[in-house]
This record gives structure tokens, sequence and C-alpha cells, in this order.
């Protein structure tokens, strides 16, 4: 057994090609050795494995074992379907087999199934309790909302009992910690890791992620460029490396990062918004949306990618365009709360307080406890002549945490509604709570 499996945030990257050469260096060596072994390159132990399995020695369980390498050397290639296949051939072949159970939860756990992934785990965990069905388990579970953050770190702690060095387990900490907004306890989770594995770049990456996710973008810098250092083409980090410069004022080196990203993920979104984003802050934002547009004859619909279409097309003007696109997000189920939140912006910009009064409504329905939302109401209020409700709902939305620099914007709005003594008395009141 192997413990090649990284996390939904970890990134495996790619061997480069191997040279030329047999595909046993040693005459100690047999195609069933080395595949049971898990002892080459993925791309080697495809070839190697294949012929492993074409030969007649191996017992049954060894052919699930020497299935098991083959499948991992596919998902290491990013076959992943390939990789799926054959675990699900080995639990047709053996129903108790724990390797394919696990092999099947972590196929889940990366798409986010975490319901299917916790049953795969659980039925290992119970034939073979070894570390990566309990840490699975834990993590699936704490994903869907049946354990706790303590309980979760106890499964991870538990199989970090059985096996110290599984770095996995170690980095899911500073995940799950960063999911309950522990972010001091995160970031201290992967530097954990990288005390006793200086060169894990994945925990590299999990701290300077969390570091830019609370825009601690200078902070964040050092421990993304050394994952890059240690690994040039690990796209997910030079993607964060491209937001992190963008939002440290560097655009047209956030330009390149993200050109990058798309020539290793040509047929991914996420290179193409980088290189967009960038252009728009360079002053290009036509050259932006056609680097966006470029992306949807690529890739078709994508949430993540009409969000930030929609961004660049309200910016320039076409607003009823950027409207159509978050719609189209929403009517696919996809939108989080960007998406509601983006339309909300354009449709009260535009001054389309009707459409606004809805999608607002709707996104108050899902999140109840959002200030910006609270304060676009507001806005809607006072448009619908509704001035003393409209004031008590900024009124909330700033005990939401509102910032309060809102406060001018939601002013304008009332004296351009001819409400002067309602917003000179609002100033007043807002100065002597400062005071």
């Amino acid at each position: 057994m192997i413990t090649l499996k990284l996390s939904l945030f970890s990134i495996l990257l790619v061997a480069a090609p191997a040279l030329a050469k047999p595909l046993l260096t040693s005459s100690e060596d047999t195609y069933e050795s080395v595949c049971l072994n898990y002892g080459d390159t993925p791309d080697r132990l495809i070839a190697i494995c294949t012929r492993a399995l074409q030969a007649t020695g191996a017992t049954p369980v060894q052919r699930i074992d020497m299935k098991d390498s083959l499948a991992w050397a596919h998902y290491n290639l990013d076959n992943v379907q390939e990789a799926e296949r054959l675990f699900a051939e080995m639990l047709a072949e053996d129903p108790k087999s724990p390797l394919a159970l696990v092999g099947l939860g972590w196929m889940a756990y990366d798409r986010d199934d975490y319901e299917t992934a916790a049953e795969s785990f659980g039925s290992a965990a119970e034939i073979r309790p070894e570390e990566q069905a309990i840490a699975g388990l834990g993590s699936s579970l704490y994903r869907l909302g049946k354990l706790p953050i303590e309980d979760a770190l106890g499964y991870l702690d538990a199989a970090l009992a059985i096996s110290p060095e599984y770095y996995w387990a170690m980095r899911q900490k500073g995940w799950l910690l960063s999911a309950e907004g522990l972010s001091a306890d995160a970031v201290a989770a992967f530097e954990k890791v990288l005390e006793v594995n200086p060169d894990d770049t994945n925990a590299m990456y999990g701290a300077g992620y969390v570091l830019s996710r609370d825009d601690q973008w200078q902070e964040a810098l050092p421990f993304v460029n050394r994952a890059l250092q240690h690994k040039p083409d690990f796209t997910t980090a030079l993607s964060r490396r491209s937001l992190i410069l963008l939002s440290l004022g560097r655009p047209a080196q956030a330009l390149k990062d993200g050109e990058r990203v798309i020539e290793l993920r040509p047929n991914d979104s996420d290179g193409f918004v980088r290189v967009a984003r960038a252009q728009s802050a360079l002053g290009r934002t036509k050259d932006a949306i056609a680097t966006l547009a470029k992306a949807e004859k690529i890739v078709g619909y994508d949430g993540y990618l009409f969000y930030w279409q929609a961004d660049l097309l309200s910016d320039a003007g076409d607003t009823d365009l950027a409207v159509k696109k978050l719609e189209t997000v929403i009517a696919a189920g996809d939108a989080d709360y960007y998406d509601h939140e983006l339309l909300s912006v354009i449709q009260l910009d535009s001054k389309r307080f009707l459409e606004a009064r809805k999608t607002v409504d709707k996104a108050l329905t899902l999140y109840p406890l959002e200030p910006h939302l609270m304060y676009y109401d507001s806005l809607i209020l006072i448009d619908e002549q509704e001035y003393a409700q409209a004031e008590a709902r900024f009124d909330e939305a700033v005990a939401a945490e509102l910032p309060v620099e809102r406060l001018s914007n939601f002013l304008k709005r009332l004296v351009g509604a001819s409400r002067y003594l309602q917003a000179v008395k609002m100033r007043v009141r807002y100065s002597s709570l400062e005071d």
C-alpha cells in the first residue's frame, strides 16, 4: 500500500518523461516486483504494471495490489477516469479489498462527493483500520457537517499515530482549521509539516493560501515563491501567486504567471481568468474581455469564468450581457454568495431596482446574515420610498460588520431622494457613535 493520495487542495505534479531505457534495470527485478513496490515513475509504472498483469504467475491478491499501483500511476498522470475504473474493477474482483475501497474513497473525495467518500473509507476502515482510511473518513465526515472540528482532528491524530510521517493528514489539519476560520492555527499546522519535511511544497502552498485568503498578501508571497522554487510548474501555486502579485499592485508579473498557467492547463478557465484580471489592471479591459471570450470557446460553460466575464463586462458598460452571464450561473444552480452579490451590485448601479429587489430577496434567503446584502436591501428601500425602514436596515448592516465607510454612499442616496434632514441627522448620529 502507498500513501500517494493528496487532498482536493493539493496538486500531484507529473514527473518529467523518463529517458528511453529498459523497463527493468536490474536482473533482480521482475515486472511484478517493480509494480508491487510502486517502484518507478508513473509513466513507466503504467507500462511495467500492464506487462505484469498480462503474466499469469501472480496470486489474486498480488493482482489486486498491482492494479492499485497501476491505478495510482494513472491518477498521478491526471488519468482520473482510468484510475477510478481500475479501482472499481478491483472492488468487483474483491468486494472487501481495502485498497479498492480507499482508492474509490479518494476519487470521490476529489470530486467533493464526501458522502460516497465516507462510505468507502468507512468500509475500508472496518476491514483494515489503516491511516488513509481513518484520515479520509474523518475529513469526509467533517466536510459533510457530521463531525465537529475537534473530532475530525482526532481522526487525523489517530491516522498519525499509525503512521507519524503521513504528511497528508498533517496538512489536512491545516485545511480543516482554515475551514473553521482559525487562520493562525492553520498556518501553524502547515509550518509544523515543514519542520519535519522542509521540501513539502503542498504545505508551503497551504500556508500561502491561508495567508492570502486573509489578505495578508506580503506574508503569503514567500511561501508560494518557495513552493515554486521547488516545483516551477506547480500550477495551483502559480495561479495563487498571480493573484497575490495582482493584489500587491504588480499586474505585469501577475500576467506572466497567468500565461504560464494557461500553457500548463490550456483547457482550464483558471489561467485565463488570471490573465484577464491582470490585463484589466494594466488598463487593457478590452483585451481582458477577449481573453475570457477565448476561454469560453475552449471550456464552454464555467461558473467561475462567467463570474469574471460579468465583472469585466459590467465595468465596460455591457450591463445586459453581464447580467445574462450571472443569471446563467444562477439558473444552473452553481451560484455562490459572490454571484448573487455581483448581480445585485450591477442591477443597483444600472438603476434596475425592480430586478435588484428580486435578486437581493433571493440572496437574503440564502445568506441572511451577510452585511453587504443588508446594505443593498437598504438602498432598494430608499428607491421604494421606505426611508425609515432603509435607515433601520442600514443600521442592521453596520451591526453585522458592514464597513461604516458605506455610510457616505447611503447618505448620497437619501439626499438624492430629497431626504436632507434625515441624512443630516443620520450623519450626526454616526459621528457621535464614532466619538
